[in-house]
């Protein structure tokens, strides 16, 4: 973690306890004399632990590892906290025990270069159990058990104890564990917060956010198509969602009076609806949905579009068009049909008049919304064929129109013509549990770039000369959406349900 204190944020919404967490308790476990509570959360083979004090929730130790939390237990009678970790790779499987005491902050850590740590368990209080589990070739699956015995468990080094030394006996790779329930952990983070006369619902991951002109904002989260917060954080409306995937996009249009919202169905692959809200009240005015799943891309102007985006592997490829094209309120414009369907990539724009696709190994192009014609604008290579260019906003100040954009550094380039103008490299020198920073979003506003970055900083830009005017280190609560308000500020949705404005 960095030394550099966070930004303390203008306004906070959605609080509630429990934030460190990636929105999703996988499992809880409460020390022998209830004075801790340890929480783990997984998101995307990155780990959260958090441990908390349970006499007043704050939390004492947050432990943030690029692997899965697979299994936690607290000493019977110490104040230690054993973690179980593994890598979940098929070919080069790694796992670690990492060994706490809450109580002084000591920590140690301890390898082991092929085998993931399954499960542990303390027999008694000398004995911890651990069991390990590897896979070879990404076939060959084994599972086996160590034991190991200590007098002393406290104030270990490193070189205590290795763990790929220790005598292992093998056991039925099949063989049912004993795991603990950990469809419990969300009941427990819930008792906790009552006792302490808060609330818990666990909402979390707010993938798409918005403000408005008047300070209202609008947020997406699992179980909701999108809501509505005053200014001062009063919740005003919120409409359900047909399932608890969150919405990921949110298309506000120009005079403010709808939003039109990207809905992904329960398994992100058979469904996809795309309502438009009235921002008063939270009435859904429309509702088109596709059987399939699909990404939008929008202009200015209030057009907008989808594309199939659902990878059908060795399916048969049906007739259907994949890319349809409609009015700011819905009324269908025209369609098209991609032959090789995965060499058409929708670029992620923001606030761009044209509706951006990448052609496969080739170009950039704007698609007409009226005819489907292509229009080339500027060579795609060397970008990512699967995301085009990373995060991308439109903006239009003194030095011309430009596309600003950013996957593992950002740039400025002119638009149409893709001349790049300046490039910023991420590296802030912190550390960053996922590997090397990227841009998770960012927009732009009043010649300002923002971009949330992996490493868990909000980057502040000159549009124009890309000189870095600011660069904010989040609370660690799971940065993952952002958007410039017209007002200025700047809002950040996490994985943790709050959404911070600064």
């Amino acid at each position: 973690m960095s030394d550099r204190p966070t930004a303390t944020p203008r306004a906070v919404f959605h609080e509630e306890p429990f934030p460190e967490l990636f929105g999703l308790a996988t499992e809880a476990v409460v020390s022998g004399d209830g004075q801790w509570l340890a929480v783990s959360s997984v998101l995307s083979e990155l780990s959260r632990v958090a441990v908390y004090r349970t006499a007043d929730l704050s939390c004492a130790h947050l432990l943030t590892v690029a692997m899965e939390t697979e299994t936690m237990a607290f000493h019977p009678t110490l104040p230690l906290l054993a973690i179980g970790f593994d890598n979940g790779d098929a070919y080069m499987r790694e796992g670690r025990l990492v060994l706490l005491e809450p109580g002084t902050g000591h920590r140690v850590d301890l390898t082991d270069p092929r085998w993931g740590v399954e499960l542990l368990r303390w027999t008694d209080p000398s004995t911890l159990e651990l069991t390990f589990c590897a896979m070879h070739d990404g076939e060959e699956f084994e599972r086996s058990v160590a034991v190991v015995a200590r007098e002393e468990w406290r104030g270990l080094t490193p070189d205590a104890l290795d763990l790929s030394a220790l005598h292992r006996q093998p056991l039925d790779p099949y063989a049912p564990l004993p795991y603990p329930e950990r469809d419990r952990a969300p009941q427990v983070l819930r008792a906790f917060a009552e006792r302490a006369g808060l609330s818990y619902d666990g909402r979390g991951a707010v993938r798409a956010v918005a403000g408005l002109g008047d300070g209202r904002v609008l947020a997406t989260r699992k179980h909701t198509t999108l809501e509505c917060w005053a200014p001062d954080g009063t919740p005003l409306w919120s409409v359900p969602a047909p399932s608890a995937t969150p919405g990921t996009r949110i298309e506000v249009s120009a005079d403010e009076r709808t939003a039109r919202v990207t809905v992904p169905g329960p398994d992100g692959r058979t469904r996809t609806d795309f309502p438009l809200v009235d921002t008063s009240d939270g009435t859904v005015l429309d509702n088109p949905s596709v059987p399939f799943s699909a990404a939008l891309t929008a202009r200015t102007d209030g057009v907008w579009a989808i594309r199939d985006t659902y990878d059908r592997g060795s399916e048969k490829e049906g007739p259907e068009p994949d890319t349809r094209f409609f009015t700011a309120d819905g009324t269908p414009l025209t369609t098209l049909h991609e032959p090789d369907r995965y060499a058409l990539v929708p670029v992620d724009a923001r606030r761009c008049p044209e509706l951006l696709y990448g052609r496969r190994r080739r170009d950039v192009i704007a698609l007409d919304p009226r005819s489907g014609a292509e229009t080339p604008l500027f060579p795609l290579e060397p970008f990512r064929v699967d995301r085009p260019l990373g995060r991308v906003v439109y903006v239009s100040d003194a030095a011309g129109p430009a596309l600003l954009h950013g996957w593992t550094q950002l740039v400025r380039r002119t638009f149409p013509a893709g001349d790049v103008v300046w490039t910023l490299p991420l590296d802030s020198g912190a550390e960053d549990p996922a590997g090397s920073t990227t841009v998770v979003d960012l927009d732009a506003h009043a010649g300002v770039l923002h971009a949330l970055c992996t490493d868990g900083t909000l980057l502040s830009v000159d549009a124009a000369d890309g000189t870095l005017l600011d660069r904010r280190l989040l609370p660690p609560y799971g940065p993952v959406s952002v958007h410039a308000a017209p007002d200025g500020t700047v809002l950040v949705g996490t994985t943790a349900g709050r959404i911070l404005r600064y």
